[in-house]
């Protein structure tokens, strides 16, 4: 895991390491339920963007206790400058505090909480 203070980390750090862990063990689930080298990027693509991050921050989020929210609200209003034109602002500040839960998630050594989110979002789709 990281070495890191969630209590002082900035929500954009946790969110990058959020990224990265997020879009890895999305790969994972998807190269492990056998889909093919042509379907794989569009599958993992399907989940790895801020549209269906903001969704899943809002399914889970009534779940999270006190530590965690405290970590989504102050990702959510960091100093977010630029957004992409494929979502709104909201989506885009939803989509980093979801990405800041994940990397402290990860940071706390919850892997297997955050296998099961991917498992969740990804089958929840059906």
């Amino acid at each position: 895991m990281v070495n890191l203070n969630l209590k002082e980390a900035s929500g954009l750090v946790l969110a990058y390491l959020g990224d990265g862990v997020w879009e890895l063990l999305m790969r994972t689930y998807f190269i492990e339920k056998g889909y093919n080298i042509q379907n794989l990027n569009k599958k993992v693509k399907s989940h790895v963007n801020a549209k269906s991050q903001s969704k899943v921050l809002k399914r889970i989020m009534g779940n999270l206790d006190e530590k965690y929210a405290g970590i989504v609200n102050r990702a959510k209003n960091s100093n977010i400058k630029t957004f992409p034109k494929s979502c709104t602002i909201m989506e885009y500040r939803e989509a980093t505090a979801f990405e800041a839960l994940i990397g402290a998630m990860y940071t706390d050594g919850k892997i297997d909480e955050i296998k099961e989110i991917v498992r969740e979002t990804v089958e929840g789709e059906v």
